[in-house]
């Protein structure tokens, strides 16, 4: 029955997504978004072969035995699936919004996923690679949200847009089986398009856009609630570099300045809300897992601005250079490491052969290459294993790439390459 209920599934998707307005707004032909679809619901059915073949005990094979269980309480006491949250609130209270453990925020997220897999077996009857499938199509929707942006934004950079937004290897591994990253993943790629259409005219944004805009920033803040603790921040600068076009630098600047003195500050104004010492939990709380083997040293770090600033190279060390060519024999962290080659190869073609008069700095690029730093850093500060650190820096990587290779003269570096022939 669950192979009848997914063919009918995945035959309306495939018929009612060309026709969805938001799909047709991408201008892109109907058989490229068709492709596109069942490349990204075949790279769900491909990566949960490989998790279940290879990573038998790893978080997803983990995901969907939970779901087992929320899908039989689901099926035995529908009233108490969509009430037992409050056994968390009862338990630890609202307290500990930034905690990673012992607290209400930090296993609703879990709680959510188990759920959400639970409401899937209905259909699928707990059928690892139908629930990928399905959780694949609905990632999709993000990958057209940033495609949008960025075509918008970039006219005749389709296949490069297509290439950057569809297929960056760890966007593509870590959002196609069921786990939080999908969910942040969509979040933020709604976050991103709305604020987009809002930059570029407020008159655009209806009530519609605005209830996405608060659903995309509940997904984020309930799965990964640190994150909007970055992207806030850069959406306030990006508006005001947009009121303020003249004075982009001196805003970045004084913004940013501002924001790093509430952050070590912020114990001093709300005990609950210590933002040092929950990014300090946060590292902490990953050093107690199981150590893996990719595993790295990091440096004590103490809630004070002189140890952020003395752990800084450290931070960026591992968020733009880690892994190492050589620092792992494993195949899948070597494949990370040429991803990442791939990334600073171009960057080092962009500084080089820039397009000139081009306006990479405009309002919504400022936005993301904050939000980028931001997360980067975060991820830097708080993550001892670089098998995580791939998973959690991927989807951030959209936005610097897109306007790197788009704002790059590909036509100048095919010239200097004949003169040297």
């Amino acid at each position: 029955m669950e192979y009848l209920f997914f063919t009918i599934y995945l035959i309306s998707f495939f018929w009612l997504l060309p026709r969805i307005p938001f799909i047709i707004n991408t201008n892109l032909n109907k058989k490229i978004v068709l492709v596109l679809l069942g490349i990204k619901i075949l790279s769900g059915v491909i990566c949960a072969f490989y998790f279940n073949k290879f990573l038998q005990n790893g978080d997803y094979q983990g995901i969907q035995r939970e779901g087992k269980v929320q899908y039989d309480l689901l099926v035995s006491n529908p009233r108490l699936f969509f009430t037992d949250f409050s056994g968390d609130i009862n338990r630890y209270g609202l307290g500990g919004l930034f905690e990673s453990s012992y607290s209400f925020w930090a296993y609703i997220r879990f709680n959510l996923l188990f759920k959400f897999v639970a409401i899937l077996n209905l259909i699928t009857k707990g059928n690892f690679y139908f629930n990928s499938a399905i959780f694949s199509s609905i990632v999709f929707l993000g990958h057209m949200a940033f495609y949008r942006i960025f075509s918008s934004m970039y006219e005749g950079n389709k296949y490069k847009i297509l290439f950057i937004c569809f297929f960056l290897p760890s966007v593509w591994l870590y959002t196609s089986c069921v786990h939080k990253d999908g969910f942040v993943f969509l979040g933020i790629a709604t976050v991103s398009f709305i604020f987009y259409s809002f930059l570029q005219n407020k008159k655009s944004v209806n009530f519609k856009l605005v209830l996405f805009f608060f659903i995309g920033m509940t997904t984020l803040f309930l799965f990964r609630n640190y994150i909007v603790v970055a992207l806030l921040p850069a959406m306030l600068t990006a508006l005001l570099c947009k009121v303020f076009a003249d004075k982009k630098k001196i805003i970045i600047i004084l913004s940013y300045s501002f924001y790093s003195l509430v952050f070590f500050l912020s114990g001093y104004l709300n005990g609950s809300l210590n933002l040092p010492a929950a990014v300090i939990k946060r590292k902490g709380d990953f050093a107690l897992l199981k150590e893996g083997r990719t595993n790295i040293p990091m440096n004590n770090l103490y809630p004070t601005a002189k140890s952020f600033l003395m752990n800084l190279p450290q931070a960026i060390n591992h968020t733009f250079f880690r892994p190492y060519l050589w620092e792992f024999s494993s195949t899948g962290v070597l494949l990370t490491a040429f991803e990442l080659l791939f990334y600073q190869a171009a960057l080092i073609v962009f500084i080089f052969f820039r397009k000139k008069q081009t306006n990479i700095f405009n309002s919504f690029n400022i936005f993301g290459f904050a939000f980028f730093i931001s997360m980067m850093l975060i991820i830097g500060y708080t993550i001892p294993n670089i098998g995580a650190t791939v998973r959690y820096r991927g989807v951030f990587w959209i936005f610097v790439l897109c306007p790197m290779v788009c704002n790059t003269d590909w036509a100048r570096l095919n010239f200097f390459k004949m003169k040297t022939n």
